[in-house]
């Protein structure tokens, strides 16, 4: 089964009705001078950390995710509050480098950080990157687990990881629907995949592989000669250029590619796909804390975790609905489809994981 074509229009519908959605909550619109936040009947801030968070009137959001969709979610978000929001946008790796030299030279220039992986969140947080955000009491979570760390940091959502192809290049027929079909002689040279160390992202994928999959499946794959890219991002352009014809991907940049005219479709593989959070969580130095607790607050409510479910992610509430792509809805949350695993599995795994990898590949970047 495979997701088909989303256009731009229909995605920008679909945004454009959580954003009226988010401006209408009450006393939360954008241009309105009330007091308190309130966003769909949710209180997102009281009236003293609103009223300061209006006064800073900015804020810095680093991230890991997606172009496409962080943009969805601080258009929504600025719709809401009147709140300006700076995106600086890195893969994780990177992002973490960034992030670890500025908070030893006490120069954090985040106000919120978004970024995956739990080896990466963890660095993070005994580095002291985080200070911990209480969450209003109208922002209520499905997962008790969504807050870690004693409130340093929270799960977001559940990114999908599951792979694309480029439905100009690949003839009509010979579609790759399932993780076996990807092992077909006929792709050598033709696939796509990430280097494992690109973050959370790549580290699910690969103890997914590892994993569900089967231990000989990665050595497979790489016998049929794909190229490795250092990032989603480049792999995507390349896919959509059609340098390589089929590639691993995550769910929410296949579905921004899609949106900005890219020639693709996302599988929806029945052995299932890796699934993989979102962590958040407020820098320790944030230059602008009030606005930084509004915005990690809102992260939670349900007008902004609809916005997680149209960009093709699981979201941590229970009453948001189940992602779709394309005329596909993804399979439940506890369905068993979604390979999660937890941090401390994932920490267990993690660099080995990657060593093996690295020796499949022969890759040595």
């Amino acid at each position: 089964m495979k997701a088909g074509r989303t256009g731009r229009q229909a995605l920008a519908t679909a945004v454009a009705a959580v954003l009226a959605l988010a401006g209408c909550g009450g006393s939360g619109g954008g241009a309105s001078e009330a007091a308190k936040l309130e966003v769909g009947g949710e209180l997102i801030a009281d009236e003293q950390l609103f009223s300061a968070a209006k006064e800073e009137g900015s804020l810095v959001f680093y991230t890991g995710g997606s172009e496409h969709s962080e943009k969805a979610v601080t258009d929504a978000f600025t719709e809401a509050t009147g709140i300006e929001v700076e995106t600086i946008r890195l893969a994780p790796n990177k992002l973490s480098e960034r992030v670890l030299s500025e908070v030893g030279a006490k120069k954090l220039g985040a106000d919120v950080i978004r970024i995956s992986g739990e080896d990466i969140i963890v660095a993070l947080a005994k580095a002291g990157t985080f200070q911990k955000t209480p969450l209003q009491d109208g922002v209520k979570t499905a997962a008790g687990d969504a807050i870690k760390d004693d409130g340093l940091y929270f799960s977001s959502f559940d990114r999908v990881y599951s792979f694309a192809f480029n439905n100009a290049v690949v003839p009509k027929g010979q579609e790759p629907k399932n993780w076996a079909d990807l092992l077909d002689p006929k792709w050598r040279g033709k696939l796509g995949i990430v280097q494992v160390g690109a973050g959370g992202s790549t580290a699910a994928l690969t103890r997914f592989q590892f994993d569900k999959i089967g231990d000989g499946y990665l050595k497979k794959y790489a016998a049929n000669k794909p190229r490795i890219f250092d990032s989603s991002a480049g792999q995507t352009d390349a896919l959509t250029r059609g340098e390589v014809s089929v590639a691993t991907m995550p769910v929410a940049t296949g579905v921004g590619a899609i949106a900005d005219g890219a020639p693709l479709t996302i599988a929806v593989p029945e052995e299932g796909a890796a699934g993989y959070p979102f962590y958040v969580g407020v820098g320790a130095q944030a230059p602008s804390p009030n606005a930084a607790k509004v915005f990690a607050s809102w992260l939670l409510s349900k007008d902004a975790q609809k916005i997680a479910v149209q960009q093709g992610d699981y979201p941590v509430r229970a009453d948001v609905g189940t992602p779709k792509v394309g005329d596909t809805t993804f399979p439940a949350a506890d369905s068993g489809w979604l390979y999660r695993i937890d941090a401390e599995t994932a920490l267990e795994h993690v660099e080995e994981d990657a060593k093996r990898w690295r020796q499949i590949f022969g890759y040595t970047g």
